[in-house]
């Protein structure tokens, strides 16, 4: 079991998708026959959940989909594809993660779902948890992972609408009101939701006891990551002050701020165009030959 290998995540009960592009000389081509797809327990057991063939959807393109009773169980997986190209055995391996269940972040566009990923990529690779993630997920209380990103994230929306003017309604599913514009100001959001995210962790840390020490039972002393946590957060807030300025401003309907050479009425601010580079699910992997 390959424990700190980056894994493709899926809620459980979630169907997920999952694809393999073919490049043959640059453009896709088809495999050798039937591409299979196996997808295996690493659980000590390295038993077998399902070997089927993967759906032909295009030229060099397949595709597995994942049902609900094969997300069941959660824990460590990895998707093993098995093909040909001109006579040669080939192999393509994507490890997944099944967590808990999701609802929350189940219902996302696949815009929204890379947005939470990208976020999460952050606390990653934190220095206590044994696998991924903030000391918190050792506790049986805690449920930080996507579901909570993406309750965060309709948080994270709400404070970007009313934090400044002008107000707006922009919602995160397009339910009772427009959905936010992620492909113009995803790098915004982004950053609105990691900033959530370490206010989270700020009021998680609050309780946290301090160390007793002797001849009985001594308890860590985490307090101050409280402090730390607030550290990051100083450097994270003025970094989204700065995306909110221009955000705020391009929604004003002013159209393009120009700068004089005094300053103007709003110096170097202006609309600002801030691509966020996505890949919708399923996630595709392409193999060049």
């Amino acid at each position: 079991m390959d424990e700190y290998t980056d894994r493709a995540y899926v809620s459980r009960y979630g169907a997920g998708e999952f694809g393999l592009r073919v490049m043959r000389a640059g453009v896709a081509g088809d495999a050798d026959g039937d591409v299979m797809t196996s997808l295996v327990r690493e659980d000590g057991t390295d038993s077998e959940v399902f070997s089927r063939p993967a759906e032909h959807v295009g030229t060099g393109e397949y595709l597995v989909r994942l049902t609900s009773t094969e997300t069941a169980t959660p824990g460590p997986y990895v998707l093993v594809w098995e093909y040909g190209v001109n006579s040669a055995p080939e192999e393509w391996r994507v490890w997944l993660e099944v967590g808990k269940a999701a609802p929350e972040y189940d219902r996302l566009s696949d815009e929204m779902k890379w947005l939470i990923e990208t976020t999460w990529s952050r606390f990653s690779d934190l220095f206590d948890f044994a696998t991924e993630g903030p000391h918190l997920q050792t506790y049986i209380q805690s449920n930080f992972g996507r579901n909570r990103l993406a309750q965060l994230l309709r948080i994270a929306v709400g404070r970007l609408n009313t934090v400044a003017q002008p107000f707006q309604s922009y919602t995160i599913d397009g339910d009772g009101g427009a959905s936010f514009p992620i492909e113009r100001w995803g790098s915004l959001l982004e950053t609105a939701l990691y900033v959530e995210c370490l206010r989270h962790l700020i009021r998680s840390y609050v309780e946290q006891p301090e160390v007793q020490s002797g001849s009985g039972v001594s308890r860590l002393d985490r307090r101050d990551y409280k402090d730390r946590w607030e550290d990051v957060l100083g450097v994270e807030e003025p970094v989204l002050k700065e995306q909110l300025d221009h955000f705020k401003i391009a929604n004003m309907g002013l159209g393009r701020a120009r700068v004089l050479v005094s300053g103007g009425a709003w110096g170097r601010w202006g609309p600002n165009r801030l691509p966020l580079s996505h890949a919708a699910r399923p996630h595709w992997q392409t193999r060049m030959y």
